[in-house]
């Protein structure tokens, strides 16, 4: 006679096996993340510097069918709406139709204004609100005024005093400016201004010559000292002295910002608006991601103290004016940074990195 046969109910995990289980997949998942973040920063950092290659060839683009780099005009006073007239084109719509764009400006003269300011006058161009992909950097999402208009790419307004650098130079600025930038007011289109720029006119080498790097986008946070991450994103007051080296020290020592209420944060606010407060253009007296200062002069006039920085770890991406792109790290050399600002200064050839 058979004995029937025992049925064993199947064993279930223990609770210190299910907890086993969850810290080993906790482990690898907090192992896989970095690498994830990292990855996907290392693609917004590739589409950064594609961006940055592709603005500095429509300025050769540019440069080809006008024989010169785009000459933009920036503000001063003006007598469309009794105050300031504020309708002042920067190089970037200049290079629309350089980067598959035209659309946006094909019924705009840059002569006659209409470009987008926020928190100015009135008379905004809809047409240049959009926050194009092409004039930022996908590794920067903040944003001012909803993000309509922003952008976080400037051009290289050189150095406040011309070499030696770490000595008294002579003072560059309005109608002297060293680096790439060519600036006019508007009642000067004909006359005065920064002297329009040809290739020729760099000296230096278009391959040792900063074009175009990249910056945060300007946010309230009150005066932070402690956060080299908020830092970037804050405006410091005027600051000036005797030469390049002075100059960098003494807005290294400003402790007031620019706005200290608040209420004027506009670093990043228009891409069409040739004005540096609304981050037109760079200043390379600032190391790479160091504080950032008003200006050293007349903002009027374009005298930026604004430093290159971004949210990538350990530098900025610069491109030189001959279309090649480079990642510079924060330890760069201070007279190569310097160097690399200015045009025509046969300072050292020394590689940037």
């Amino acid at each position: 006679m058979s004995c029937p046969s025992r049925r064993v109910a199947p064993r279930g995990f223990t609770l210190v096996e299910l907890l086993v289980v969850i810290a080993i997949i906790g482990t690898l998942v907090g192992l896989l993340l970095p690498a994830v973040q990292a990855a996907r920063e290392a693609g917004r950092r590739s589409q950064c510097i594609n961006n940055l290659k592709q603005i500095s060839l429509a300025n050769q683009n540019y440069h080809d069918a006008n024989q010169s780099f785009p000459q933009t005009i920036t503000w001063g006073p003006g007598w469309n709406d009794g105050g300031y007239d504020c309708y002042y084109f920067s190089d970037k719509v200049l290079l629309l139709p350089f980067l598959d764009q035209s659309g946006i400006t094909r019924n705009l003269n840059p002569k006659e204004g209409g470009a987008y300011h926020p928190g100015w006058s009135g008379g905004n161009s809809l047409g240049l609100s959009g926050r194009l992909p092409i004039y930022n950097c996908p590794s920067n999402n903040n944003a001012l005024n909803g993000g309509a208009a922003n952008h976080t790419y400037s051009r290289n307004a050189g150095t406040p005093y011309n070499a030696p650098h770490t000595g008294a130079g002579s003072r560059a600025g309005w109608r002297n400016h060293n680096g790439m930038s060519a600036t006019k007011r508007l009642f000067d289109w004909d006359q005065g201004g920064t002297p329009t720029i040809r290739i020729g006119d760099v000296s230096d080498g278009t391959s040792k010559t900063a074009f175009y790097s990249e910056f945060v986008i300007e946010q309230w946070n009150g005066n932070v000292t402690n956060d080299p991450k908020l830092w970037k994103t804050q405006v410091y007051s005027w600051a000036d002295a005797a030469g390049t080296a002075a100059t960098r020290q003494a807005c290294l020592n400003q402790t007031g910002l620019n706005d200290a209420g608040g209420g004027r944060v506009m670093r990043g606010s228009s891409w069409s608006w040739n004005n540096f407060m609304c981050g037109s253009d760079y200043s390379h007296c600032m190391m790479p991601n160091e504080k950032s200062c008003h200006a050293f002069g007349d903002d009027w006039v374009n005298e930026t103290l604004l430093a290159a920085n971004s949210m990538h770890a350990g530098g900025v991406v610069v491109t030189m004016v001959d279309g090649s792109v480079q990642f510079v790290t924060d330890s760069v050399q201070n007279e190569v940074w310097w160097a690399y600002g200015t045009r025509k200064g046969a300072e050292s050839s020394a590689p940037i990195d």
